[in-house]
């Protein structure tokens, strides 16, 4: 096994795998230049790979001079190691640097014959630890042997960048990175022969970080005991602790990660170490104005040259010239996470609240206006830093709670659609320090955001409801302003999704009304209000109205956000919606298509994509070509299957979609698999809501076509159980009216008139119930719908004795 210190003498086990580019361009160098700084992060196969270069293409008269450094103290001990590898004796006055160099030189000079390359291997300490006059006299022999040897040639490894003056074009540095991911596997797969690391290769690959020494210690750990540990144990164990499941007791010291790594970070001189260890609270990457606030630096030209510069040097950071950004190396970060403290941290922690509270809020405004990609694209890079922010909020002071109260008030929709598994916690502290430190508008700005988080993710809506109530009791107490009008739309979106549609519209109005003569801050609003007023009208069949604010809203959102804004794509998607409810299904289609082709194009939450890629099959379904409507749906899919947390309100929404297609096409056999998908992945969810209900009623319909009226009674009697809770959470749903309409279907089928009767009876009720409802709501369109059948159930149960 390679060892933690690259040892250029030690008999490596491993077949040399991969690094064919970096072979290739120190081969291309090779004839150009007489010496050679190959550098790089620690165990990153430095060594191995001048072993590999030598055993490649050494000419067979080359003579190669081995000399590991580390364990050489000082210029004396470097001087007589040397003479031992060349077979010359030592001098007996030759102490001062002068007079060993010259040594050695002419001795080199005089075999003029030969060929000869010296190998210079773990050099760094004579680069920082081992004196100014080791490292001099060590540089020094190095060029004077360039000078005036012409028979020599030097490879050095190190882990610092070895700098010369005076060589020119003589000298050639390299630096070795990791390996490549495709060289990892190979290297993973040679060590660990006839272990099959099936659906976990990739994982331990990504947790290996393309370091030799990690790969081989990983393999060391399937292999041994006969493979007690399994690939999924390997990947649970590096997961949870990699440090010390690479850093066990009875591995050599220079084997062990931890130690290794450790050793690695305490060779760097405490000033840096200190900084390094406060960078490390910064999860992802980080720009150098963010080293510098957090820093507390004077300017940023200073933190490159006092800070950054040094650290890069010495391979703890990585840096992307394209984004500008740097980033500390995993294994290192766990090594400072475990061994290192952050001396002024709650001063550490207020300043990263300062710096990315900036960014969250900035990245939020951007979202609604033409920079929605550029905005979406800085959050996917800053994703892990705002992560952290959020967590933050359990250690606020009050010198830093104004920082989250103004993300619960100014970033709720980035939190709901892209953070939303972080919210419910950030929102309870929030709520917490706001009754701590804050005042009465504080706390009301944290109510709307709990209640977005309650309406639009957890699907409470009582809940979210509720929230909205209390803060529109404290902002109508101060007259007109933002958060008044932002908590009219959220309450009237609550009302609206708990089909409350009459009052929803009250509450629209209100937020509209504040908002369109009002300032560019309120123009948010106004559009979404617009929106909302739109789908609230189709839902009560008042298209005319509904026509008038969608359009109107696509008209906005255009001119503020451009063409190809996802928002843009969303309000053609309820455009859809809206002639799909009136009954035109072409026009319903040719919109679907239009937000859909725009969804695409630009930087659109997955979520929403798959929203309209289901709405979209659907229709295709519905006209007819299910061909296409598969080919959106497996797209669908696959983009959810990409995403690293499952979202599994859009798998079943997709699943049922898929049925329904099926359905129409006659598979039933597909579509009952289907419909019981979407059933058992909404179950989880919660088996008490209004999808779940939904999907169950599509079940059952489904056994009732394939003739399984056992099945179809089971599971329509199932879904009745939870026919009060469903009408709590949305009176207006149909489902339990299908379900009825269903179970009478099949009891005609079996000839049972005392069922049938008991449940036309019941859809009766269910139908009186629908009318009210709709009559409340002023839904004209489905209370003329429900009229109508309520008119057909009462003449069939006049008719029952004669069945």
């Amino acid at each position: 096994m390679e060892t933690a210190e690259d040892d250029f003498d030690v008999d490596v086990e491993v077949d040399f795998i991969g690094r064919e580019t970096d072979l290739k361009r120190i081969y291309k160098a090779w004839g150009k230049h007489r010496i050679f700084g190959i550098f790089g992060l620690r165990s990153v196969g430095k060594s191995r790979l001048v072993k590999e270069f030598l055993t490649r293409y050494k000419s067979k008269e080359d003579v190669i001079v081995n000399v590991d450094v580390k364990p050489l103290s000082n210029s004396s001990s470097l001087y007589s190691h040397i003479c031992v590898k060349l077979g010359i004796k030592t001098e007996a006055n030759a102490r001062e640097s002068e007079r060993w160099i010259h040594h050695i030189v002419s001795e080199l000079v005089k075999r003029s014959e030969e060929n000869f390359i010296l190998v210079f291997d773990n050099t760094e300490d004579y680069q920082e630890f081992k004196g100014t006059a080791t490292r001099d006299s060590f540089l020094s022999l190095c060029s004077q042997v360039i000078k005036r040897c012409s028979n020599v040639k030097i490879i050095l490894t190190s882990t610092t960048r070895v700098q010369f003056a005076g060589l020119g074009h003589a000298y050639f540095s390299y630096k070795v990175l990791p390996l490549k991911r495709t060289e990892t596997k190979r290297l993973l797969r040679s060590v660990i022969w006839g272990t099959d690391l099936g659906e976990y290769e990739d994982s331990i690959v990504t947790l290996s970080e393309g370091l030799p020494l990690l790969i081989l210690m990983i393999g060391s750990e399937l292999t041994e005991d006969d493979g007690m540990l399994t690939p999924e144990d390997i990947v649970e164990c590096l997961l949870t602790s990699r440090l010390k499941t690479l850093s066990r007791e009875f591995y050599p010291k220079e084997d062990r990660v931890a130690d290794v790594y450790k050793d690695f970070i305490d060779r760097l001189a405490s000033v840096y170490r200190e900084k390094l260890t406060i960078l490390e609270y910064i999860p992802g990457t980080f720009n150098v104005d963010q080293v510098s606030q957090l820093l507390d630096a004077e300017t940023e030209a200073i933190v490159k040259y006092d800070t950054l510069k040094p650290i890069l040097g010495r391979h703890f950071l990585s840096y992307d010239p394209t984004t500008r950004r740097f980033n500390i190396q995993g294994i290192l970060r766990e090594c400072l996470q475990s061994y290192y403290t952050i001396k002024n941290l709650p001063e550490v922690r207020a300043r990263y609240c300062k710096i990315f509270t900036a960014v969250m809020v900035n990245i939020s405004k951007r979202l609604g206006t033409t920079e929605y990609t550029e905005a979406m694209a800085e959050f996917t890079v800053e994703h892990p830093n705002l992560q952290k922010l959020l967590t933050d909020v359990k250690y606020t002071r009050q010198d830093t709670y104004h920082f989250f109260i103004k993300i619960a008030t100014d970033c709720t929709v980035l939190v709901d659609q892209f953070m939303a598994g972080d919210g419910e916690d950030f929102y309870q502290g929030c709520m917490r320090i706001a009754n701590m430190y804050g005042k009465d508008r504080d706390r009301a700005n944290v109510h709307i955001a709990v209640g977005s988080l309650y309406t639009n993710i957890k699907g409470h809506l009582v809940r979210g409801a509720d929230n909205y109530d209390s803060a529109i009791a404290v902002f109508e107490k101060y007259g007109k302003s933002l958060q008044l009008a932002t908590a009219y739309q959220r309450k009237g979106w609550n009302l609206y999704s708990q089909g409350k549609n009459l009052e929803a519209v009250k509450f629209l109005k209100q937020a509209f009304d504040l908002s369109v003569s009002s300032g560019k801050e309120y123009q948010s609003i106004l559009l979404q209000s617009l929106n909302s007023l739109g789908l609230t009208n189709t839902v009560l069949g008042r298209f005319e109205e509904a026509e008038r604010y969608h359009f109107e809203s696509l008209k906005r959102r255009k001119e503020i956000q451009g063409e190809d804004h996802p928002f843009v794509g969303a309000c053609l998607n309820n455009i859809g919606i809206m002639y799909y409810l009136k009954g035109d299904s072409h026009k319903a289609l040719k919109f679907y298509e239009e937000g859909l082709e725009i969804k695409r194009k630009s930087a659109t939450p997955v979520i929403s994509l798959v929203n309209s890629l289901s709405n979209t099959a659907n229709m295709y379904s519905e006209t007819g070509n299910s061909k296409k409507a598969h080919i959106l749906l497996d797209e669908a899919i696959e983009l959810l299957n990409k995403e690293k947390v499952p979202c599994r309100d859009a798998a079943a929404l997709l699943c049922d979609t898929k049925g329904k297609v099926y359905r129409r096409e006659g598979a039933f056999k597909f579509a009952e698999d289907m419909f019981q998908k979407a059933i058992d992945v909404r179950k989880e969810i919660s088996d008490e809501n209004v999808p779940y209900l939904e999907s169950l009623v599509h079940l059952a319909n489904i056994n009732k076509r394939q003739g399984n009226y056992i099945s179809c009674i089971r599971i329509s009697n199932k879904a009745l159980t939870i026919k009060e809770k469903a009408e709590i959470a949305m009176p207006q749903h149909p489902f339990i009216k299908e379900c009825l309409e269903c179970l009478v279907e099949v009891y005609k089928k079996t000839d049972d008139k005392d069922k049938c009767k008991e449940t036309l009876e019941k859809l009766e009720s269910e139908l009186i119930r629908l009318e009210k409802v709709h009559l409340d709501h002023g839904n004209e369109r489905d209370l003329l719908k429900v009229r109508t059948q309520m008119h057909e159930i009462k003449a069939e149960l006049e008719m029952a004795p004669k069945l």
